[in-house]
């Protein structure tokens, strides 16, 4: 950044945020006290089971998830797309491939 940007980031913008970076360094003391009172190593390993969870379902994944994106150009895309819809999604376009995800969860 040049020294005009940081000028700001370190004095009006900090000022005008001031809420927001008292909010974060709270959440962030109540985080590390939950860590270190569950085990911090405990913790990591949970992380990194996760990753690795996170990891199998975008290799399983990816390739079988039909995202309802774009909208459709003709009524046979809106058909099809409807269909999709139902099938790989909780509602619209959100939660597309949760199928998906819970066959990789059954195998965990």
């Amino acid at each position: 950044t040049t020294p005009k940007i940081d000028e700001y980031i370190l004095g009006d913008y900090q000022k005008a945020n001031k809420d927001d970076y008292l909010l974060y360094n709270a959440a962030q003391r109540s985080l590390d006290k939950t860590i270190d009172a569950l085990g911090r190593h405990r913790v990591e390993e949970n992380v990194e089971r996760l990753r690795s969870l996170q990891q199998q379902n975008d290799e399983q994944c990816a390739s079988k998830v039909t995202m309802p994106c774009p909208e459709p150009k003709d009524e046979q895309e809106k058909r099809d797309h409807i269909r999709l819809v139902k099938e790989s999604c909780y509602f619209s376009d959100i939660g597309c491939g949760h199928a998906c995800t819970d066959e990789v969860l059954a195998d965990y």
